[in-house]
């Protein structure tokens, strides 16, 4: 098990060098594009979301997570999976291009329809990234990940903000998506030498097939989900409007989405191995939990508390609208970010099936709270997303803790600690906007950085008050990760989680 424990620490930190290096990378593009763009590119590409939020889905699991799950594999079935996975993505570029003439209609608005045609072609491509991305994590071979993804963000980040400043509008974030697919395939390959055959058995592909159905079926209730608000706020508010609430909501999921990645893309692989020792693996989720929760909530409640001054200092005045609504996002991705791991404990048990009628069941309640909200606009659509999440959340949760044996108290207390600073840093930072405001009227970088510092000092004592040990165990990881030793305790294995 210490192989493990050293495989999963090594995949900590290359995984978040790579997830860090990313964010921060997306940041600075995302600041630049924003001051570049119009509020209604981003929201024609938000719309047309309706395709790339599936192209992510197909890249991200799809078909390979069946190589990642199961323990034994013959390549005769990872040839099968890549043929497969070639068909699919084949299947998906032809429907995508067939939808763009009705979505395009749905929306009134022309210049979607060459929009989604494009970035169909990303179906293909990633298509290609399935089996390679799969055994370079069944094998947690998380340092070439993290180059390849570093890549892939650098250089298309890169080609995006030449194309914006060249005037071309919206097909910089189209290109952005479909170049960053293909600099990953291309290292993928160059990074992992399996190589297909000509090789494809039905018979053997039906066997891994049941499995990444029910993790597709997931897929595409997750794409349903993530695309309802989106389909309901562009339709009924428009283009400018949704161009908002997109950023405001990728804002908000950006630790969602990168930073809980840092523990989360390293835990499906470990999970999967953990998958026959109940008390082993319920320590690691809680623990995940807590390592989760301690990155992502100060981020958010800092977003929130300090939302004003971030838009006018990163993204310019003409995005002043969508402050309310990041604000009222931001439970629900403090809740999304514990959250995320979740489908790795789904896949990981081999029932990824309860995701997916979780998530079908959530759309009823979803779609009935936009429509109701989006009458009252923009802000009380965000409103209405996040009250739902947040109401439905602990049904979920339950199921999820019944499946590794622990209980709501556990759960709660995993991520209580940093939920206690969070709270004492949001009055912090309340504080410092309270005094320097009237001071500096104009000076909102300055509010910014004073608050910003002063919250840190304050979240890290809070930390340090109420358990240092959580501190220490940080510390100690980063020690175990520079001299690359499988010392530390990430309750990966034996001993139980001392929350």
């Amino acid at each position: 098990m210490s192989s493990l424990r050293q495989k999963t620490v090594s995949g900590v930190f290359w995984t978040g060098l790579a997830k860090t290096s990313m964010q921060v990378m997306l940041l600075i593009v995302m600041f630049i594009l924003a001051r570049l763009l119009s509020e209604a590119d981003f929201g024609i590409v938000a719309m047309a979301g309706i395709i790339t939020i599936a192209l992510g889905m197909v890249n991200e699991q799809g078909l390979g997570t069946a190589i990642i799950q199961k323990k034994s594999i013959t390549n005769s079935q990872i040839v099968s999976v890549f043929w497969g996975s070639i068909a699919f993505g084949l299947l998906l570029f032809v429907l995508g291009v067939v939808a763009a003439f009705p979505v395009s209609r749905f929306y009134n608005e022309q210049l979607i329809r060459p929009v989604i045609i494009v970035l169909s072609g990303g179906f293909l491509i990633g298509a290609f990234g399935i089996v390679q991305k799969a055994l370079l994590t069944k094998e947690m071979a998380f340092k070439k990940l993290a180059i390849i993804e570093m890549a892939g963000v650098t250089v298309s980040g890169i080609a995006a903000i030449i194309m914006a400043l060249l005037k071309c509008g919206v097909w910089s974030l189209v290109m952005m998506a479909l170049l960053r697919d293909l600099v990953t395939v291309i290292l993928l390959w160059f990074y992992h030498q399996w190589r297909p055959t000509r090789h494809f058995s039905w018979r053997e592909f039906k066997e891994l097939l049941s499995f990444s159905a029910n993790v597709l079926g997931n897929d595409i209730a997750l794409y349903l989900v993530a695309n309802a608000d989106i389909t309901i706020i562009g339709k009924m508010l428009g283009k400018v409007m949704l161009g908002y609430y997109s950023l405001a909501m990728n804002l908000v999921k950006i630790p969602v989405t990168r930073l809980t990645a840092i523990v989360g893309k390293v835990v499906y692989p470990a999970f999967s191995e953990l998958q026959d020792n109940v008390q082993s693996f319920k320590n690691s989720y809680l623990r995940s939990i807590t390592f989760i929760s301690l990155i992502t909530f100060p981020l958010l409640a800092g977003l929130c508390v300090f939302s004003h001054e971030f838009i006018l200092v990163f993204l310019g005045e003409k995005w002043l609208p969508m402050s309310l609504p990041l604000i009222l996002l931001a439970p629900m991705a403090m809740l999304k970010s514990v959250g995320s791991i979740r489908g790795s404990v789904f896949m990981a048990c081999g029932k990824p099936q309860i995701g997916f009628i979780w998530n079908m069941l959530f759309l009823i309640p979803l779609i009935a709270g936009v429509i109701f909200g989006v009458r009252y606009g923009l802000n009380g659509a965000a409103a209405a997303y996040s009250i739902v999440y947040v109401i439905t959340y602990p049904l979920i949760q339950h199921i999820t803790n019944r499946l590794i044996d622990t209980t709501m108290v556990e759960f709660l207390h995993a991520m209580s600690i940093s939920a206690y600073a969070s709270v004492l840093m949001v009055f912090a930072g309340l504080a410092v906007k309270l005094v320097f405001a009237g001071w500096l009227s104009n000076g909102n970088l300055l509010v910014l950085l004073i608050g910003v510092l002063i919250s840190i000092l304050v979240y890290y004592l809070s930390i340090r008050i109420l358990k240092k040990s959580l501190l220490d165990e940080f510390v100690n990881l980063l020690k175990s990760i520079k001299s690359k030793k499988s010392e530390v305790n990430l309750n990966i294995s034996e001993a139980p989680a001392q929350l």
